[in-house]
């Protein structure tokens, strides 16, 4: 669970915990505004995007030093198979708050019989 696949995501520092019947992802995302913010599910994985567009009027600027980068980040956790209904999400100062809530134990042991 929560394996994750980094692209562009030296960006997206992360925690991840769990309750009992959840897991919770915080990541930090400082400076970026909620409508650029996507969280996309597909086939067990959760991918969450961040863009961040370079304001055109810094170009005219004589920089001495920069370090602020620009552009689409990335990054996919694997959940497994869940019930993506039951996925909440919010962002408060800086922070993307992801709550998933964890898929029902199999806990039932079947013997499949070899024809």
């Amino acid at each position: 669970m929560f394996e994750d696949i980094l692209d562009s995501d030296s960006y997206m520092k992360c925690d991840i915990y769990e309750e009992e019947d959840k897991y919770h992802i915080e990541i930090d995302l400082p400076g970026f505004k909620r409508e650029h913010l996507k969280i996309e599910f597909n086939h067990g994985y959760l991918t969450v995007l961040a863009s961040k567009k370079e304001d055109n009027a810094l170009n005219n600027k004589n920089y001495i030093k920069r370090e602020r980068t620009y552009g689409v980040y990335k990054r996919d956790f694997y959940v497994g198979n869940i019930d993506y209904s039951k996925i909440n999400a919010k962002y408060k100062d800086g922070v993307l708050i992801i709550e998933v809530t964890k898929s029902p134990d199999i806990k039932d042991k079947k013997t499949i019989e070899i024809k």
